[in-house]
């Protein structure tokens, strides 16, 4: 399993880091909307979907609502203190959304209750906002006037980071369970290791920009938030996993599982990052 997990990585993140700095933001966005449909797709199936037609019209809505975004941006395009707005009220939601995972990972560890995430309804509208907000946040870093690409690349390795950091941090040094209801092998000493790892990267990163001091330290703050909360969308995919009775969302990446497997800690994180970002002047 493990030299499979390598080999995918090494093959998908030079074409990541290729289609970030070479592509226009339009391919790029339509792209990343075909990525998040297939994470539509998985997410459906979570939900507790099992005919392919229902799972169908659940990637046709979370489209629909894509194409509503693009379509209310082009209104806005000539009020950039709207368009912020707008873009702050969604990613504000799901951040609110994120907060409801981490309260339904705790109630979940404790007693085995999912505050309202063992309803199948809840399943579905959170989805449809969190897959939404995660192309909204991905694609705003990519267009971003200043360092678009280099910011969404921060980003991404900031969040691997905590990926690389906490599996070998357990690996070598677990012993305290994190949260063995929702995910039996994280611990403590893999949280801890992945927050280290992710800070250095953000801290070293942050040199490569051309910031001001106010706005380095705004950045590793923001890196931290971004840190704690792609590791709620990690267990709160896997919380949504066990709840299914399932091990991974899909098949999607050999030795990784499907797209939500990959995408649950971006989809927080970035939200997160675009969130302090923007209040901060960054983007």
């Amino acid at each position: 399993m493990l030299p499979t997990r390598i080999i995918t990585a090494i093959i998908l993140i030079p074409l990541v880091i290729l289609a970030i700095f070479k592509l226009s933001v339009l391919y790029f966005s339509f792209i990343m909307a075909a990525l998040v449909l297939v994470g539509a797709w998985e997410w459906a199936g979570l939900i507790g979907f099992t005919k392919n037609i229902f799972k169908i019209l659940y990637v046709v809505l979370v489209a629909a609502g894509i194409l509503f975004y693009i379509d209310a941006q082009s209104v806005l395009m000539d009020e950039p203190l709207m368009e912020i707005l707008f873009i702050c009220v969604i990613l504000f939601a799901a951040t609110l959304i994120w907060i409801w995972f981490f309260i339904a990972i705790i109630n979940y560890q404790k007693n085995g209750l999912g505050a309202g995430f063992q309803f199948r309804f809840v399943r579905f509208f959170t989805g449809f906002l969190v897959l939404i907000s995660t192309w909204i946040a991905i694609v705003t870093l990519k267009a971003s006037i200043y360092f678009g690409p280099a910011w969404l690349i921060l980003v991404l390795l900031i969040i691997w980071a905590a990926d690389v950091g906490g599996y070998f941090g357990g690996y070598f040094f677990g012993k305290k369970s994190f949260c063995s209801r929702v995910s039996p092998k994280k611990t403590w000493e893999g949280f801890w290791g992945g927050l280290i790892l992710s800070m250095i990267v953000a801290a070293i990163g942050g040199l490569f920009l051309s910031l001001s001091i106010k706005n380095y330290f705004y950045l590793l703050l923001i890196a931290l938030f971004t840190i704690i909360f792609s590791a709620i969308g990690d267990l709160g995919v896997s919380l949504l996993k066990r709840m299914s009775g399932v091990k991974d969302s899909g098949k999607f990446f050999p030795g990784h599982g499907g797209m939500l497997d990959r995408m649950d800690s971006v989809a927080a994180g970035t939200v997160i990052f675009v969130i302090g970002a923007l209040l901060c002047n960054l983007l």
